[in-house]
């Protein structure tokens, strides 16, 4: 009897834990796609719906390319 209360109280404190750890997860905001560092050192961040956002991903894989090897 006093194992089968210790195994329904660790299930439900795993359970408890696990809900935790998710709803912390998902409530996280994303991740900026593109950031610019400027001169001054502030960041200026370019979201998917940005145009400029394809643009600046093309530039870096030219600029990296070099430097790869084109690989």
């Amino acid at each position: 009897m006093k194992a089968r209360r210790l195994a329904l109280f660790a299930a439900g404190a795993g359970a408890l834990a696990g809900l935790l750890v998710w709803r912390r997860r998902s409530a996280r905001a994303p991740e900026p796609v593109v950031q610019l560092g400027l001169a001054d050192g502030s960041v200026h961040s370019f979201h998917l719906t940005d145009p400029a956002t394809a643009r600046l991903q093309a530039l870096a894989v030219g600029v990296r390319d070099p430097f790869t090897g084109g690989a």
